[in-house]
């Protein structure tokens, strides 16, 4: 005989007050979905949306991710930068608040003291028009979203690594765009404000450990096309006692690249002249040979 389901389990606790204990389950095996808002049901199924207080204005806002089940790494430059199959999730790596006009990158979103939300009240909420962005991110709305979080970043007095690595991220967006000359430019503020952090601040430095710096350093200063310099920064990771076997190997596989690119430029070239006067020597030799 099946059990009567047409009342509550508790329907004796009505007196105090439960009087709407109708669908609840002791074992939470019934429990219900939230339903989807209508934003949430356009968006791809591999974006996924983050509610959460702006800790500066403290409106609730949505920002958007990728969920890691949909990251697909396909390759990666000898600076870090990892190319991904679409969706990337590069592209959603700045959050922004589009209340008050507070942008960080996710790591350090909610990392904001009292004195740095004034700053950015005063400097960035009144000037701040709010906007709307799309579902889905394209590289020159990350670029946006990006160049906001490092604006945010100046205003608030970020640590150095911080706005380094801001802009070595813009950079990497520019390099997708094969805008090579904005790429550089931003390689370049990235390698000015590693150099400074790398002096002032305490490792690890943005999930970095000494080793591991020095040779994005030392990568960065070869990119920009000042190879001496590069060299001095590979060796002080080849002679580092706590560097990683990865990290070494990377440093070798660069100082072998500069030292080859190197040999190349000194070779003697090879005279055109020269070329036509061996080639008719062997010409001249083997009509001989035939004729003989």
């Amino acid at each position: 005989m099946k059990p009567n389901t047409n009342h509550s389990l508790f329907d004796d606790l009505r007196y105090l007050g439960f009087g709407d204990l109708e669908n609840i389950s002791i074992y939470n095996d019934k429990k219900k979905k939230t339903p989807l808002s209508t934003e949430e049901k356009k968006i791809k199924p591999d974006l996924f949306n983050h509610k959460l207080k702006c800790p500066v204005c403290e409106s609730h806002i949505t920002v958007r991710s990728v969920r890691a089940s949909s990251i697909r790494t396909l390759s990666r430059d000898t600076d870090f930068m990892v190319y991904y199959a679409d969706p990337n999730p590069m592209f959603y790596g700045a959050w922004v608040c589009t209340n008050c006009g507070y942008a960080a990158l996710s790591s350090h979103f909610n990392n904001i003291l009292y004195k740095q939300e004034k700053l950015i009240k005063e400097k960035i909420g009144l000037k701040w028009k709010p906007k709307e962005y799309p579902l889905e991110y394209d590289v020159d709305i990350s670029i946006e979203r990006h160049k906001l979080a490092l604006l945010n970043a100046i205003i608030k007095n970020a640590v150095l690594s911080e706005r380094a690595f801001i802009c070595l991220k813009i950079a990497w967006h520019y390099r997708l765009k094969k805008d090579p000359v904005n790429e550089k430019s931003f390689l370049d503020q990235a390698l000015q404000g590693f150099l400074k952090a790398f002096e002032t601040e305490a490792f690890p430095i943005g999930k970095m450990d000494e080793a591991t710096l020095s040779y994005l350093i030392g990568e960065l200063y070869r990119r920009l096309g000042d190879p001496q310099k590069a060299l001095i920064w590979f060796a002080r990771v080849l002679a580092h006692r706590n560097a990683k076997d990865k990290i070494k190997d990377m440093a070798r596989d660069q100082k072998y690249l500069i030292m080859n690119e190197k040999k190349q430029k000194t070779a003697p070239p090879v005279e055109e002249n020269a070329l036509k006067n061996d080639n008719d020597t062997d010409k001249k030799n083997f009509l001989a040979r035939l004729f003989r």
